[in-house]
């Protein structure tokens, strides 16, 4: 039976179960990538075969070397493939030959992707993934002789060495360091670099070694090696044809002189219809007697098949915890699959991408994505919360991103990062009812500790100090839109925004500090809420909407008075999201988001543009016009609208956002989005950039596990609270209903959503098992069993 291919377009489709995403062609608009992480070992790899890979964080422990340049796209880990018997060389993979291929197909799947093509008579499959639990990958290489002649065959392997930070601007200096052997006893090399850019335990500059034992093996023993870029590549030629290509042997030089890579040559005789299957690894182990462990296990075609079966299986809990099934394949691919792979192999674990190398943690971002564990495993979630408290100093403030490796990471004037940690621990408490996570005690970066729960408790009484003279949140450097980086550098400029997501913050909070019985911090948190919402509403309130801050000098941002940016998205959805804003408020505001935000790719950030740089507001005004915030569709944002929408019951709406932001949706005119369609951008561009609708920094955003949770708790409207998992749908009106299973705490609740009266809200009857239940939640049965609920709406 023929494959059903969905959103199909001239460069790929998602397969029926939407768990492959299938590239026909290299020459896709843009790189069209994976990336694949265990948790701590990570690499990337476009459809053209290019990308690199690294341990722990891409910026600090680097193994292979890649420049930025998604234009060329030519750095990577390549296999050639020559025939010793017409010298006809060529790819695994697309790059670096760039040859033409009879057939050529990548397979883009959950921890691993899959190069497929045919050249000259012979079949290639390269499969790439990470092993679980263990720092390295694996190339499986399989080669099919369809032709009725015996072929005899080279495969060369080819990267050049990193070892450590990236990008290594002064690549002369670092290569120095780097130091290979060649090892008859793993057929292939280990690497060392005697140099690693970090202090010391003294704290003394460049006098550290790269801590680790980097390797690059072969199931079969090599016919003969090379460790020098020069004697491999030649002078003055590139990787598309090699001098080693036109060399019987490779040169076999290793040591400490030249300009380091791993390559390996391999031969392979085929005979017709003979399929013959080579792996190769590459990692970085602890130490050399690990190396040597890991390369003797899996330079074994058996284990390195039972090594794939263990990736499918790693993902499994990560991914199948949930399933929805709604008359949108796009929503049911995207939210089953590409959001979770997305939020936690990229953003949480691999923390790096095509349009962004990252080295670290940022306080607030991957706080935030670290909810899309919360009903699969939510310890996962848990242990980065308590993660990012160690980051934070006695007086609440936080650090606004750190590096992993190094420890390094800058004290800001940003206004926000702080009151994530209270925002996402209300969150998490919600899901999963764990309310022990409030008694861990973690220390603090200046000295002492304090329980999870005073960790919080730190960061709203901080906030509490950074209040203007009338009452309105400071916004410091920035708030969560960092773009405005200036409008209150001196601790004068206010932000509306801040405030909203203050309100919302304390409304959970107080129940928190009750809980705790601690009925002083409780009453001041009501205290200081209810004068938010009059404050918020009377300086912030502009007849139409909220603006969205005030400058050092006083003047209003996203005020009608404003020649440029004069309305901006997140003081109104979280106006909305906050209940700051009474009913009429609520409809108003949204309805200016309608009218001025809403177009043909989503919510714009703010409207119109700036054109002119203003150094009082901050580098938000020096992007293009159109580019990211700056007048672009910033996902994460637009994703929030979706909430908003939703909340204020407009389901159309709601549903209009999301699908104008689902990537999925742009199937059909890639080479306009040019970005993958299988995970969200960071941004696409606004109404007054040139390339209106053109996607960009995918991947590596904070969007995706946002764009899931509207999904599922604002659109289908099953969402945690302390009680039980609240039933309000708020979706199209024409579709007939939807199905949604979900773990919840010790249940699994299969919920069947009867929409026969095509209304967008509104539930008329609820039963579980067959009984009726009154009210608007399900109960916590806490049984560890599987109950399935019926849901009538009207």
């Amino acid at each position: 039976m023929a494959e059903e291919k969905k959103f199909e377009n001239q460069y790929g489709y998602f397969t029926q179960d939407g768990k492959e995403y299938v590239i026909t062609t290299p020459k896709t608009p843009r790189p069209w990538a994976n990336i694949i992480s265990n948790g701590d070992y990570a690499f990337m790899v476009s459809q053209t075969g290019s990308g690199y890979s690294w341990r722990g964080n891409a910026g600090e422990n680097r193994i292979t070397r890649s420049f930025q340049d998604i234009i060329k796209d030519n750095w990577g880990k390549y296999v050639y493939i020559r025939d010793e018997q017409n010298q006809k060389f060529w790819s695994a993979a697309w790059k670096p030959v760039c040859a033409d291929p009879d057939f050529y197909e990548v397979r883009h799947g959950i921890g691993y992707s899959t190069f497929i093509q045919k050249n000259n008579g012979i079949k290639t499959e390269l499969k790439m993934f990470a092993v679980p639990h263990q720092p390295m990958e694996i190339w499986e290489v399989m080669l099919s002789n369809e032709g009725e002649t015996k072929r005899c065959l080279s495969l060369f392997t080819y990267f050049e060495w990193g070892l450590g930070t990236a990008p290594d601007e002064h690549r002369e200096f670092h290569k120095i360091f780097i130091d290979t052997t060649y090892e008859e006893e793993v057929q292939g090399f280990l690497a060392h670099k005697h140099l690693w850019d970090w202090k010391n335990e003294k704290g003394q500059d460049k006098n550290r070694s790269w801590e680790y034992t980097a390797f690059h093996t072969c199931s079969e023993k090599p016919v003969s090696y090379d460790g020098d870029k020069e004697s491999f590549i030649g002078m003055y030629r590139n990787e598309s044809h090699p001098k080693a290509m036109d060399e019987q042997r490779l040169a076999k030089n290793t040591g400490r002189f030249g300009d380091a890579i791993g390559a390996l040559q391999v031969g392979i005789e085929l005979q017709p219809g003979e399929t013959k299957m080579v792996i190769f690894t590459l990692g970085a182990a602890d130490s050399d007697e690990h190396a040597a462990a890991l390369a003797k296990k899996y330079n074994d075609v058996e284990k390195a098949r039972e090594a794939f079966e263990a990736v499918q299986n790693f993902w499994k809990p990560f991914i199948e915890s949930e399933k929805i099934d709604t008359p949108d394949d796009a929503m049911n691919i995207m939210t089953n699959v590409w959001l979770k792979y997305q939020a936690i192999s990229c953003r949480l674990w691999g923390k790096s991408a095509y349009y962004q190398v990252s080295g670290g943690y940022g306080f607030r971002d991957q706080l935030q994505d670290c909810q899309i564990f919360f009903n699969s495993l939510p310890e996962y979630a848990k242990k980065q919360i308590l993660m990012h408290a160690e980051r934070q100093k006695q007086d609440g403030t936080v650090l606004h991103w750190w590096l992993t490796i190094s420890g390094y990471g800058p004290e800001t004037k940003c206004s926000d990062d702080l009151l994530w940690l209270p925002f996402i621990a209300c969150n998490y408490l919600k899901d999963t009812n764990d309310f022990e996570l409030l008694q861990e005690v973690k220390p603090y970066l200046d000295g002492g500790e304090g329980t999870i729960y005073d960790h919080c408790k730190r960061s709203i009484e901080r906030a509490f100090m950074r209040f203007s003279p009338r009452g309105i949140p400071l916004i410091g450097e920035n708030d969560w839109n960092d773009g405005l980086s200036a409008v209150g550098w001196d601790w004068k400029g206010e932000s509306i925004w801040l405030g909203e997501f203050l309100y919302s913050i304390l409304k959970e909070f107080v129940l928190l500090a009750q809980k705790m019985g601690d009925c002083k911090f409780a009453a001041k948190c009501t205290e200081v809420k209810d004068f938010l919402a009059e404050t918020l509403n009377v300086y912030g309130w502009n007849g139409e909407w909220y603006i969205q801050a005030t400058t050092d000098a006083g003047e209003e941002l996203g005020a009608k008075g404003n020649e440029e940016g004069w309305i901006y998205l997140n003081p109104q959805t979280w106006a909305v999201i906050s209940g700051i804003a009474d009913e009429e408020r609520k409809k108003i505001c949204m309805e200016a988001v309608s009218d001025y935000l809403l177009k043909d790719y989503g919510t714009l950030l703010l409207y119109p543009a700036y054109s002119k740089v203003r150094e009082d507001i901050g580098y938000i005004t020096r992007y293009a016009p159109g580019l990211r915030e700056n007048g672009g569709v910033y996902t994460h944002a637009a994703a929030w609208a979706v909430m908003a929408y939703a909340m204020i019951g407009d389901g159309e709406k709601a549903y209009e956002v999301y699908t104008k932001i689902c990537p999925a949706n742009r199937f059909d005119d890639p080479d306009l989005y040019k970005a993958e369609p299988y995970v969200l951008p960071g941004n696409s561009d606004g109404p007054q950039s040139p390339n209106y609708g053109r996607g960009s920094w995918t991947w590596y955003t904070g969007s995706s596990q946002w764009l899931h949770r509207v999904a599922t708790q604002w659109i289908l409207g099953i969402r945690p609270d302390y009680d039980g998992l609240i039933v309000d749908p708020c979706i199209p009106r024409a579709w007939d209903g939807f199905k949604y299973t979900r773990k919840f705490r010790e249940a699994v609740y299969h919920i069947i959503v009867d929409n026969g009266a095509h209304i967008s809200q509104g539930v008329k009857e609820m039963y579980i098992d067959g009984e009726k239940i009154l009210g608007d939640r399900l109960p916590d049965l806490k049984d560890g069993k599987e109950h399935t609920v019926k849901v009538v709406m009207g």
